[in-house]
């Protein structure tokens, strides 16, 4: 499989932000993340590595839909430019995502599946 170019990309990696958090270890960090979801387009997820990821999904502010481009390119984060095409999400294999909370009835299922 070829590896898609920015150019040829809608701009996945500047429609969100993500953050890795802690495990949930009790009813109260369970409760933090019915909180983080709570709010519109928030999602927490556990990812292949089995971290914990919050996502807000959420355009850069420096993100010009109508070009797909950065119109801050030059001074972008470090964190853009070091971000290579083989980690974009478009060129990943599979899903990022192994297991997604997006309703409070998903954290409740996922913590009664880990009492059994």
């Amino acid at each position: 499989m070829t590896n898609i170019n920015c150019e040829e990309c809608h701009a996945a990696c500047c429609k969100y932000a993500s953050v890795v958090i802690d495990k949930p270890e009790n009813d109260k960090d369970f409760d933090e993340i019915k909180w983080l979801i709570a709010h519109e387009n928030v999602v927490v997820y556990i990812d292949q590595d089995d971290d914990w990821v919050v996502e807000f999904v959420t355009p850069c502010k420096f993100y010009d839909s109508k070009q797909n481009k950065c119109i801050n390119y030059i001074e972008r984060p470090l964190i853009c430019k070091h971000h290579e095409i083989d980690e974009c999400v478009m060129n990943g294999e599979g899903k990022v995502e192994k297991i997604v909370f997006k309703t409070w009835d998903d954290i409740e299922n996922y913590k009664n599946l880990k009492k059994e």
